[in-house]
C-alpha cells in the first residue's frame, strides 16, 4: 500500500456534524473534557467487570454497580441515616476524591465507579485481564452516559482542578492512564436501568473488525483470545502501541475491506455488544432499538481513522441500512419464536387438562375395580363354600331351638344334634321303621314342650333323612324355620356392615384425597402470594438480608 494511505491528515476536509464535533480520539481527550460537554458525541460508557452471582430478588433498578465504599452499606442505608448516600450526588467533586480513587492503597474506601467512553480500550483491558487473570469470566457492560448526567465526571477533569501544591506524588501517573483509558468516574452506584448490557469477552472476540484479529492465527494455541492481532502476551505493551497497531493494520487495508469493516463489522460488533437489550427491543419499540445501535456501530466505525470516516459519508447510510435490516430481522424472529411458544405453551394446557381429566376419572374406576373384584370373590367363594355354608346353617337350626314363653316371649334351647345312621340297603330299610318312629320318653317330653314352629322343624328335617335312606320316600317341604330367618339376618347384617364399612372407607379416603388436594393449591397460593409481595416490595433487599 502506499504510503498517502498510512498518512493522517491534520484538518479533515470535510465539515463534521454537530454529533461528530466532539467525537474523542483513539488515545486521549480533545479540547474538551468534560462530560456533559463529551456525552452528546460519545453517548455510551463501558466497564469491564467479573460478575457475581444476582440475587434472586434483584430488580433493574436496584444498584448495578457500586462504588467501594458502599459495598456493605447499600442495603443498609434505608434503616439507618449516613453522612455519605450514594443515592445523593455532592454537588462538587473534589481533587481528594479522585486521589482517593486513583490510589490503590485507599481505593478501598472511593466512592466512585470506574468506566470508559472507549469500547477498544474496554477490550484491550479485558484481554489483559483475561491473559492474566485466574478469573475467565470477564465481561464488558455497556452503559448509557445520557442517563449518568449529573452524577459522573471524567477523571482528567478533577486532576486538572488539583492545585500544585495538593498534588499527589503519583499524579503525573494517574493523569497519564486517565488519559489513556478515558476515565469517567461515576458517583456512588450505577443503576441497573442504565445497563444496556454485559456481554462475555469471549463472545466480543469472534465479532471483532478485520483489523483487530490475525490473519493467520497459531494453530499450537487453541484459546479464546488467541486470534487477536496484538501482542498480549508481550510485557510493557501500553495501550498507546495497541492504538498505533491498529491503526496502522487498518490503513493498510484496501478501500473495500476498510469499508466493509466500518460498515458490516461495525454493526455486528454493534449488535453483539446490545444483543439481549437490542433483540428484546426490537419488538416494542423499533426506533429506539435501531437509533441507539446506529450511535455505537457509528462510534465503533469512527475508531480506527476518524478522519477517513468523515471523507466517506455513505457510511452513515451504510450503517442506517444495515442495522435496520438486521433489526427487522430480529423483530420477525421474535414474532416467530412467540408464535412458537404460544403454540408450545397451548399444547402443554391441553396436556395438562387432558391429564387432570384422567386424574379425575381414576377414583371412580377404581372403585368400580374393587366392587367387580368384591363381587367375584363372593361368587367364587358362595361356589366353593357351598355345601360347607348349607352343614353350618342345619347345625345351627338343630342346636338353637325357639320356644315361646308363656309370656309370648322367644327364648332358644340347645337341643342335641340328631344322630345319623350309617347307609343300610334298600330291602332293610323297607322293613325297619325309620330312626324317627322310636323315641325315648325324654324326648317325647321335650317334644312336647316345642312350638309348632319346632314341630315342624323336625318333620322337615325327618323328611329329609327320610329322603336320604331310601329313593322311595316323598320330599316333606315345610316353611321356613324362624331361627333360619334369625341366621340369616345375623349373617346378613353382618355382611352388610361389611360392605358399608368398605364404602365407608372409600368415602373417607376420597374425602382425604380432596382435602389433601385443597391443602396443597392453598399452601401454594399463600406462598406464592407472599414471595410475590416480598418481590414487589420496595424494601425486598433488606428483606432478603433479613431472611438470608
Amino acid at each position: 500500500m502506499g504510503a498517502d494511505n498510512t498518512e493522517m491528515p491534520l484538518s479533515s476536509p470535510v465539515e463534521a456534524s454537530p454529533q461528530e464535533r466532539n467525537a474523542l480520539p483513539q488515545y486521549g481527550f480533545g479540547a474538551d473534557i468534560g462530560f456533559e460537554q463529551l456525552i452528546d458525541s460519545n453517548p455510551f460508557l463501558f466497564r469491564v467487570h467479573t460478575p457475581k452471582e444476582p440475587s434472586p430478588f434483584y430488580d433493574n433498578t436496584e444498584p448495578y454497580f457500586v462504588g467501594q465504599a458502599f459495598q456493605d452499606s447499600v442495603g443498609a442505608l434505608a434503616f439507618r441515616p449516613s453522612t455519605v448516600s450514594p443515592y445523593q450526588t455532592p454537588s462538587t467533586h473534589t481533587y481528594a476524591d479522585v486521589s482517593k480513587h486513583m490510589d490503590w492503597t485507599t481505593k478501598a474506601s472511593s466512592p466512585y465507579v470506574s468506566t470508559s467512553f472507549s469500547f477498544a480500550w474496554a477490550i484491550w483491558e479485558a484481554t489483559r485481564r483475561y491473559h492474566h487473570g485466574m478469573k475467565h469470566g470477564v465481561e464488558i457492560a455497556i452503559i448509557d452516559a445520557k442517563a449518568l448526567s449529573g452524577k459522573a465526571v471524567t477523571a482528567v477533569e478533577l486532576l486538572h482542578q488539583g492545585a500544585r501544591k495538593d498534588r499527589h506524588p503519583d499524579h503525573w501517573k494517574w493523569w497519564r492512564y486517565a488519559h489513556e483509558a478515558q476515565d469517567v468516574l461515576v458517583w456512588g452506584y450505577i443503576p441497573g436501568t442504565v445497563v444496556l448490557a454485559s456481554i462475555p469477552l469471549t463472545q466480543i472476540l469472534s465479532k471483532l473488525p478485520s483489523y483487530f484479529l490475525n490473519p493467520h492465527p497459531s494453530v499450537l494455541k487453541d484459546t479464546p483470545i488467541s486470534r487477536v492481532g496484538w501482542e498480549y502476551e508481550r510485557k510493557k505493551y501500553s495501550y498507546r502501541m495497541f492504538c498505533q497497531d491498529m491503526s496502522e493494520r487498518f490503513l493498510r487495508m484496501p478501500v473495500d475491506r476498510r469499508v466493509r469493516d466500518t460498515t458490516a463489522g461495525a454493526v455486528r460488533l454493534a449488535i453483539t455488544l446490545l444483543r439481549p437489550w437490542f433483540h428484546r427491543l426490537a419488538t416494542d419499540d423499533f426506533t429506539t432499538a435501531t437509533a441507539v445501535a446506529c450511535d455505537l456501530a457509528q462510534c465503533i466505525a469512527r475508531w480506527p481513522g476518524l478522519w477517513w470516516v468523515r471523507e466517506h459519508p455513505e457510511i452513515k447510510d451504510l450503517i442506517r441500512c444495515l442495522v435496520h435490516i438486521v433489526g427487522e430481522e430480529a423483530r420477525e424472529a421474535r414474532r416467530t419464536q412467540a408464535l412458537a411458544d404460544a403454540t408450545r405453551m397451548q399444547d402443554i394446557v391441553g396436556g395438562l387438562e387432558q391429564l387432570a381429566r384422567t386424574f379425575h376419572e381414576r377414583p371412580d374406576t377404581r372403585s368400580a375395580r374393587s366392587s367387580f373384584t368384591m363381587a367375584s370373590t363372593s361368587s367364587t367363594a358362595s361356589v366353593v363354600d357351598e355345601d360347607e355354608t348349607k352343614v353350618d346353617r342345619d347345625l345351627a337350626s338343630f342346636v338353637l331351638k325357639p320356644i315361646l314363653t308363656e309370656e309370648g316371649k322367644s327364648s332358644f334351647q340347645v337341643v342335641r344334634p340328631p344322630v345319623f345312621s350309617p347307609p343300610v340297603s334298600s330291602s332293610s330299610s323297607k322293613l325297619a321303621p325309620p330312626p324317627e318312629s322310636v323315641k325315648p320318653a325324654e324326648e317325647a317330653k321335650v317334644d312336647n314342650s316345642v312350638s309348632a314352629s319346632g314341630a315342624g322343624e323336625r318333620q322337615t328335617a325327618k323328611g329329609k333323612e327320610k329322603a336320604n335312606d331310601g329313593p322311595h320316600v316323598d320330599k316333606v317341604t315345610s316353611p321356613i324355620s324362624p331361627i333360619g330367618d334369625v341366621a340369616r339376618r345375623f349373617f346378613g347384617s353382618t355382611l352388610g356392615a361389611a360392605t358399608g364399612a368398605r364404602a365407608a372407607q372409600s368415602d373417607f379416603f376420597s374425602k382425604e384425597f380432596y382435602a389433601r388436594t385443597a391443602s396443597t393449591f392453598l399452601t401454594g397460593f399463600f406462598l406464592g402470594t407472599f414471595i410475590t409481595l416480598c418481590m414487589l416490595s420496595p424494601q425486598r433487599r433488606e428483606i432478603a438480608n433479613h431472611f438470608t
